[in-house]
C-alpha cells in the first residue's frame, strides 16, 4: 500500500486492518506534541512551530484515513463530522470505523480492498451496451 495515499488522499476505499496500522502511528506522532505543549514551553518559538506542523500532519492523515474507512463502509465523507463531536465522536470511530467491516464487493467509492466480488463495470463497458442496436433483416 503507498503511504502517501493512505496519509493525504481522500479517495478511495480502506480496509480495517490497514486504518489500524496507519491510525496508531499517526496517533504516536501527536502524543509528543501534547506532552511537551505545556505553559512552560509556550516561549519557544521552535516548539510552537515545530507543534502547529505536527499536528496539521495529524489532523490531515486522520481525516484521510477516517474518510476511506467511510468510503470501505458505503458512507459519505460527510458522515466525518460525526468524528468531531464530544463522546460520540470517539465511539463512532472505534465502532463504524474500527470494528465493522466494509461492504463486500464494490461500492461507489471504489473496488473492495478484500478483493471481494467482482469489479466494477469499466466505463467503456457501459458505453458499448448503450451503443448496441437492433437490427431487422428483411
Amino acid at each position: 500500500m503507498d503511504q502517501k495515499w493512505a496519509l493525504f488522499s481522500f479517495q478511495g476505499r480502506m480496509r480495517r486492518r490497514d486504518y489500524w496500522i496507519y491510525s496508531i502511528p499517526v496517533l504516536l506522532v501527536s502524543l509528543p506534541v501534547f506532552l511537551y505543549s505545556t505553559p512552560e514551553n509556550a516561549g519557544n518559538p521552535l516548539l510552537n512551530i515545530l507543534s502547529i506542523v505536527v499536528l496539521v500532519f495529524v489532523f490531515w492523515a486522520s481525516v484521510a484515513l477516517n474518510v476511506k474507512r467511510l468510503h470501505d463502509r458505503n458512507k459519505s465523507a460527510w458522515w466525518i463530522i460525526l468524528t468531531f463531536m464530544p463522546l460520540i465522536g470517539p465511539i463512532f470511530v472505534i465502532v463504524e470505523l474500527g470494528i465493522l467491516d466494509g461492504t463486500p464487493g464494490p461500492n461507489q467509492y471504489g473496488a473492495d480492498p478484500k478483493g471481494r466480488g467482482a469489479p466494477p463495470p469499466s466505463p467503456d463497458d457501459q458505453s458499448k451496451d448503450s451503443k448496441e442496436t437492433m437490427t431487422i433483416d428483411m
